[in-house]
Order: structure tokens, then C-alpha cells, then sequence
């Protein structure tokens, strides 16, 4: 009986460095680690949430690496540059347009994972650290939204940012300190746009980085919350591994998001307004469209003069926010069956109302006015 050949006694090449590799970092174990883990109650579509914000941020951190290849942050260049990523460099505009429909993308994708968590109850104990850091994060997220906008330069980012930052100026205290900081000057100008662009590329990427794998070792930590349904048997009965049944629902959810996001920079490609000037003419200055909820609600009569406005713009989301930080630490009822859970159910339903009914009001003020 002939003996094994040469061939299939020496590894590859590729198989030497993989094994280099593993002897000094562990790769089996991490993949072994990663793969294996059990998701009680069995695989779900609900939760490639997660997986699926990462994913967005990757590709938005791609696509963004290569349009800072051909932009300019300067005022006298960005709109100039812009344009000539639309006009002039192959499949330009499609880059912008994935960019532009990804950050929009991204938010909606983090206000349905929120509102996954609570309605699933999963920022109870011993998940209130993956709550807080799920909190900074989703402000992360609005930030990248807000900083990025101003980057193409032209009248839709200016007044857009304009307004923004006049409404962080109502912030007592430290409001008046961030939007001289954020501005460089008077009126937004070269300093603007250089802040912008360095907290957009370089500070808010390495803190969602650092946040996003904290996140992650936390969630990993206290595992899946469920929601379960039948005896914890009965559960451990229908436990998955996360590879293969809830990676391939990762996967096919991540194709979606892909898709739909590529569909729309294909339909709907980003078009600039004219250049930025400080006369703002006939435009009608607004913010980004998950921002105009907020833009909307200071239009009401009640919240008219400075100290509405302060009310308006920062007292109410500052207190709504800092409720949901304290959240874990009051409900403290291990209940999480939202259909149990009236108030908090009822609570959900009233926010998502009044957001959609502000953007809703805001969008056909705006087509009037046009």
C-alpha cells in the first residue's frame, strides 16, 4: 500500500501562514470562540440589527476613504471638488450617493435597534452598561450625520449647518463655547469646514470604533435577551450556534441593507445646490431630514422667544435623553414581554408618533414653500 505523496504531507504556503499566524494570536480559538457561541431560544431574525449597523459603518468608513481621495476641505475647493467627484471621477457619483443614502441608512438602522432593546426589555440587569454605551453610540451616529453634511459645501449644508449650530448655541453653559468653536468665526467659513471635516473623519470613526467593540464585549459578555418564549428547557431545547443559522440570517439582512441602499443612490443620486454663500436667497434653510422632527417642533408658538426656544431645543431632548440613561437603574421590574409592559409599550408608540407626525408637518411645510 503506497504511503502518502509529498504533496499532501507539505502545507501550502497559505497553510504555513495561517499557522504562523494562529501559533501567535490564537485564530482557531478566536474563530472557535466567535462561531460557536449558543443563542438560546434558537437563531433570529431580530437580531441582525446589530450586525447589520456594523456592517453599514464599514462600508460607510470604505466609501468614505475613497471620496477623501479626491475632496478638498477648503471653501474655496469643496463644492469644486465635489462636483468633480459627480462629474468627472468613474462611478463618482455613485460613491457620493451610497455615502450620502448610507448615513440615512445608518440612522434608521440605530433607531430601530433602540427600539428593539426596549421593547425587549434587554437594557435590564445585567445589561445597563450595553444600554449606556448603545446611547453614546446612537448619538454618534446623529453626529456623523450632522458633521458630514456641511462637507460638500454648497447652500443645502451651509444653512443646514447654520441652524444646527444655532441651536447647540442655546446649551447653557457650554452652548455658547461650542458653536464659536464649531464655527472658527462669525459666520461659518474656512474654520467651519476644517472642524467639521476633522471630527467627521478622524474623531467621530475612532470613537464609534472604540465604543462599537465595547458594545460588542459587553453583549457578548451577558449574551442574547431574548425575547423567549416557553421554559428555560424548553429554550435550551432550541438553542442555536451563531454559525451557521443566525450568520447566514446576518448575511442575507446585510445583502438587503446593501441592496436597498445602492437602489436608492441609483434613483435618487446626490444633485448640489449652488455654491455656499452667506445669503441664504430664495432657499429655505432646514436640516437633514432626521433632524427636522426637532427643526419642526420649535416652529410651535409655545416655544417662541429665547427661553422657548432653549426649552424647545435643548431642555426637552436633554431630559428625554437622560431618561433613557437612567432607564435600567428605575425599571428595575425583570418583566420584558412588551405586551406586559403597557406603559412602556404605550410610551414607545406616543415618541414614534409625534417624531413622524413633526417630519411628516416639516416635509409638507417645506413643499409649500417651495
Amino acid at each position: 500500500m503506497n504511503g502518502p505523496t509529498k504533496a499532501t504531507q507539505d502545507p501550502t504556503p497559505f497553510e504555513k501562514v495561517v499557522e504562523f499566524i494562529d501559533e501567535r494570536v490564537g485564530l482557531k480559538t478566536i474563530q472557535a470562540k466567535m462561531l460557536n457561541e449558543p443563542v438560546p431560544g434558537g437563531s433570529r431574525w431580530a437580531y441582525a440589527f446589530g450586525s447589520c449597523l456594523l456592517f453599514i459603518f464599514i462600508l460607510q468608513a470604505v466609501t468614505g476613504i475613497l471620496l477623501m481621495f479626491y475632496y478638498v476641505p477648503s471653501t474655496d475647493h469643496a463644492y469644486a471638488s465635489t462636483q468633480y467627484i459627480i462629474h468627472e471621477v468613474d462611478y463618482g457619483w455613485f460613491l457620493l450617493s451610497y455615502h450620502f443614502w448610507g448615513s440615512s441608512a445608518m440612522v434608521v438602522m440605530a433607531f430601530a435597534h433602540m427600539s428593539q432593546v426596549f421593547l425587549w426589555g434587554a437594557y435590564k440587569k445585567p445589561r445597563e452598561l450595553i444600554w449606556l454605551v448603545g446611547l453614546v453610540l446612537f448619538g454618534l451616529v446623529m453626529g456623523f450625520g450632522f458633521t458630514g453634511y456641511l462637507l460638500p459645501w454648497d447652500q443645502r449644508a451651509y444653512w443646514a449647518t447654520v441652524v444646527g449650530v444655532e441651536i447647540m448655541d442655546k446649551t447653557p453653559i457650554a452652548g455658547d463655547f461650542l458653536a464659536r468653536f464649531l464655527k472658527g468665526g462669525p459666520t461659518p467659513g474656512q474654520m467651519t469646514l476644517s472642524r467639521f471635516f476633522v471630527i467627521h473623519v478622524m474623531v467621530l470613526p475612532a470613537a464609534l470604533a472604540g465604543l462599537a467593540g465595547l458594545h460588542i464585549f459587553l453583549f457578548r459578555k451577558a449574551g442574547p435577551s431574548g425575547p423567549f418564549r416557553g421554559t428555560p428547557e424548553e429554550i435550551k431545547a432550541k438553542t442555536d450556534y451563531f454559525f451557521p443559522r443566525q450568520i447566514w440570517k446576518d448575511i442575507v439582512a446585510m445583502a438587503t441593507v446593501f441592496l436597498i441602499v445602492c437602489s436608492l443612490a441609483f434613483i435618487e443620486p446626490v444633485v448640489l445646490l449652488e455654491k455656499a454663500t452667506p445669503d441664504p436667497g430664495d432657499y429655505h434653510p432646514e436640516p437633514e431630514w432626521y433632524f427636522l422632527f426637532l427643526f419642526q417642533l420649535l416652529r410651535l408658538k409655545i416655544f417662541g422667544g429665547q427661553f422657548g426656544q432653549f426649552l424647545g431645543a435643548i431642555a426637552i431632548p436633554g431630559a428625554f435623553m437622560a431618561l433613557l440613561a437612567a432607564l435600567p437603574f428605575i425599571d428595575k421590574d425583570p418583566e420584558k414581554n412588551i405586551f406586559k409592559r403597557p406603559v412602556a409599550l404605550i410610551s414607545w408608540i406616543v415618541v414614534m408618533t409625534g417624531i413622524l407626525i413633526f417630519t411628516v408637518s416639516a416635509i409638507i411645510n417645506r413643499e409649500f414653500l417651495d
